[in-house]
């Protein structure tokens, strides 16, 4: 069967694993970086969500489209897994990944997300997040004019930032131009709407760490910091200088913290 996540190893796989999957629309390449530090003392796996590449031969392959179904999303993740990894997400893919965590938990070792919460929208008993109304307008831009609502995207994921316009340059760097796909897009976003995993985070069994930028003006770390009692393994980390990627933007505040939570936390 062809496996339709793509992936990029870094490491000895004989260490410790992780396992980080990407955020929505952008592509493993944005975290090679932070991948390629970690893996000085893990085995790191990274993974694309479906349909989301800078591979054009990979995307040229793929004769079926990308399935942003949650639990078919979730079993393709878990096929190109590592066993018994640390699972490390980002945004959606933090999402992902703690719904993985919840429901598949003889699966996962330990989560970590960054700049992800339990519902991207505004919902009932959940206010610190984007506005249904706001989302929808920008899921319609990205929908007729694709190009437009990525670089509109881009600005939104470093607004706040230390160094803004270096990071905006950065991440356009990484944009699939040549290999966008339609599908993938409007797949995840209509996963990103729909996709609330609050029961899933107070369910938690596992260790689980959430990193925020304290200048994130896509996912606020309040309402999950006011929850304390959410979840007992659940530990939160505010980096105040960044913004929606610190991994990025400080990737050796975020290697400490994983690290120091990894060994704190393995038997």
């Amino acid at each position: 069967m062809r496996v339709r996540i793509e992936t990029e190893t870094f490491g000895n796989s004989s260490n410790q694993a992780i396992f980080m999957v990407s955020g929505w629309a952008m592509p493993k390449e944005a975290m090679r970086s932070f991948a390629v530090r970690l893996s000085q003392r893990f085995y790191v796996v990274v993974a694309n969500l479906p349909g989301v590449s800078l591979n054009e031969q990979w995307v040229s392959r793929s004769r079926i489209g990308p399935n942003y179904d949650i639990d078919a999303l979730s079993e393709q993740l878990i096929e190109v897994a590592p066993k018994e990894a640390w699972w490390i997400g980002w945004s959606l893919g933090g999402m992902v990944s703690a719904y993985v965590a919840a429901r598949r938990s003889s699966c996962v070792s330990g989560l970590i997300t960054m700049a992800s919460s339990p519902s991207f929208i505004k919902r009932d008993g959940w206010e610190n997040a984007m506005s249904v109304e706001d989302f929808d307008a920008f899921a319609a831009l990205v929908e007729q004019k694709p190009e437009e609502g990525m670089k509109r995207f881009v600005m939104l994921q470093a607004k706040g930032a230390t160094n803004e316009r270096a990071l905006v340059k950065r991440l356009q760097g990484f944009l699939p131009v040549k290999t966008l796909s339609r599908a993938a897009l409007v797949g995840g976003l209509r996963l990103l709407k729909s996709l609330d995993v609050r029961r899933e985070w107070s369910l938690l069994d596992l260790p689980n760490l959430h990193l925020f930028g304290g200048k994130d003006v896509l996912v606020s770390s309040k309402a999950l910091e006011q929850q304390t009692d959410v979840n007992p393994l659940q530990h939160c980390v505010v980096l105040s200088h960044c913004a929606h990627q610190p991994f990025l933007e400080d990737e050796e505040a975020c290697v400490s913290h994983i690290e120091n939570f990894i060994d704190a936390n393995n038997p």
